[in-house]
């Protein structure tokens, strides 16, 4: 999330839209945000609907948890692609690498 917070006016410049989802609750998020001086909104799943709908919804010994996944999706609503088993130093700088593919396609 820092990343994405401290690349946010290059991924703003790149025509991208950031919006952060999990599972916890809209005062969690508020109070993360706070912390962490997050420029972008956070979005609560508390119902799961978002993880469950994008796949990444998972569980362990009883517990839910969303699989930390980033989706670029273009300017006509699609999934452009899917970062998996994300590395949170390093995702935001593909991401940005991935908008420049992506603008320069036909």
């Amino acid at each position: 999330m820092c990343t994405f917070r401290d690349d946010i006016a290059k991924l703003r410049q790149a025509g991208a839209d950031v919006v952060g989802v999990s599972l916890t609750d809209v005062k969690s998020h508020a109070e993360f945000a706070e912390k962490y001086h997050v420029p972008f909104p956070l979005l609560a799943d508390a119902d799961r609907s978002v993880a469950t709908t994008y796949g990444v919804l998972t569980s362990r010994m009883g517990m839910h948890y969303a699989k930390r996944t980033t989706f670029l999706i273009d300017p006509q609503g699609r999934i452009a692609k899917v970062y998996t088993d994300v590395d949170p130093e390093k995702n935001s700088a593909q991401v940005l690498a991935d908008l420049d593919t992506l603008k320069a396609a036909p």
